[in-house]
């Protein structure tokens, strides 16, 4: 792509005076923008043809020599076809803004932006929302690191998010305040914030917006644990199903119906909710997930059938096959239903918080959420010696090494069981 332009460097000439203000104009496509040089050039001294100064002259009452003059002249011309070859290399034609804002940042000059960096963030999660099908989770966690940033630094620039800026901001992570009782992020949510900052700083950069590399580098050390994959076991999972609910509790009924069958699919919460009866056939499901987009064939077996059966006469909103609450809400009363089915066994979680070391432990269901379900599903499936590559096929997974933690799971319940004959 080839930009045409004009540039001409003119003489602002004013009555009766004998020099005049030096400027550069510039047009190209219907666009035009001027800067001044901050010289005056005694008119009879300058050479319209040449753009320049005549040798050896001197200009202004100030008495600026020419060679000064001229070598700024040229300065000029270097910026403006270097700002132009960058955007032919684009294949795009530089708005009058960005033009003007590549220009002075190369005069070493401070750009304020017309708009904020917040502005530009919301523009980002307009665009790529729309283009990657953003679920609300993900809007979800873009508001919340434009939240931070906005309570961290108000009048942010992206400017200020030097190696310097994203230290500190790491820092001010590790000290907000999560409720009455907590302060400081852990360090694995510091990275996941850290990551959609760098994703949104890319983004920025591929349209001119920011100027600032460090993000590209900036790489601070946060200590990291592999925690345990929370799953019910077999029987676990037997105890839950069997369980008989309380009158005064009914409502965790259809909790617990599709927190199995989830167990049983190894659907997402996501996809779950969304399952419409038409996606529901005699001896399977089928069904594009709404994370990966990947349409999926799920054999159902006993259990899973009967979930199903149990409702089938029952009509609910959207047509969707089962009676599905939000996420929320059902991550809350799982807690409650694994508390009465007795899913009480110690579970040990590790965490960083900055340099911190922190060991917690806790009953099991009190780490129940609508992910579990999914977890069970794989997690039992290989300790019944299904083969990884056919669990891939109903969970959608196409990376092998995904697989790893659960075969890892399988191989220790597979000692833990060949232990029990040293017991005898």
């Amino acid at each position: 792509m080839n930009i045409k332009r004009n540039c001409i460097f003119l003489l602002n000439k004013e009555k009766d005076l004998p020099d005049a203000k030096l400027r550069y104009r510039i047009r190209w496509d219907g666009n035009i923008v001027s800067f001044n040089l901050g010289y005056r050039i005694d008119i009879d001294k300058w050479i319209t043809e040449a753009q320049r100064c005549k040798n050896n002259t001197i200009h202004g009452k100030k008495k600026i020599h020419s060679g000064i003059i001229n070598r700024d002249i040229q300065h000029f011309e270097d910026i403006c076809n270097n700002i132009f070859l960058k955007y032919e290399k684009k294949g795009v034609s530089p708005t009058p803004q960005e033009f003007k804002d590549d220009f002075n940042l190369q005069l070493g000059k401070k750009v304020k932006s017309e708009r904020t960096i917040f502005q530009y963030h919301e523009e980002f999660m307009l665009e790529q929302g729309r283009s990657s099908q953003w679920t609300e989770s993900t809007y979800k966690e873009h508001r919340t690191i434009q939240k931070r940033l906005k309570e961290f630094a108000p009048e942010l620039e992206f400017g200020d998010l030097t190696e310097k800026g994203l230290s500190k901001f790491v820092d001010y992570m590790h000290t907000i305040p999560i409720n009455s009782k907590t302060k400081g992020l852990k360090n694995s949510s510091v990275r996941k914030n850290l990551d959609n900052l760098k994703w949104f700083l890319r983004w920025a950069t591929s349209k001119g917006y920011n100027k600032e590399m460090a993000f590209t580098t900036f790489q601070p050390k946060l200590k990291e644990v592999k925690n345990p994959i929370i799953f019910l076991t077999w029987e676990e999972l037997m105890k839950v199903y069997n369980f008989v609910i309380p009158s005064h509790l009914s409502h965790l009924e259809k909790v617990r119906d599709v927190f199995c069958f989830c167990c049983f699919t190894s659907l997402r919460y996501s996809d779950v909710a969304n399952l419409k009866r038409t996606n529901v056939f005699e001896e399977h499901i089928e069904i594009t997930t709404i994370k990966t987009y990947e349409t999926l064939r799920i054999e159902l077996n006993n259990y899973s059938k009967g979930i199903l059966d149990k409702y089938k006469e029952d009509r609910f909103k959207d047509n969707v096959a089962l009676p599905v609450i939000s996420n929320q809400k059902m991550n809350d009363q799982l807690k409650v239903l694994g508390e009465l089915c007795d899913i009480s066994s110690p579970v040990s979680i590790t965490y960083y918080k900055a340099g911190e070391r922190i060991d917690e432990t806790y009953k099991k269901y009190e780490l129940l959420t609508t992910h579990c379900g999914r977890r069970t599903f794989i997690s039992n499936a290989i300790m019944l010696g299904i083969a990884p590559e056919i669990v891939m096929k109903w969970t959608g997974h196409e990376d092998y090494r995904t697989m790893k933690p659960y075969i890892a799971i399988a191989d220790k319940a597979k000692k833990d069981a060949m232990d029990l004959f040293n017991k005898k």
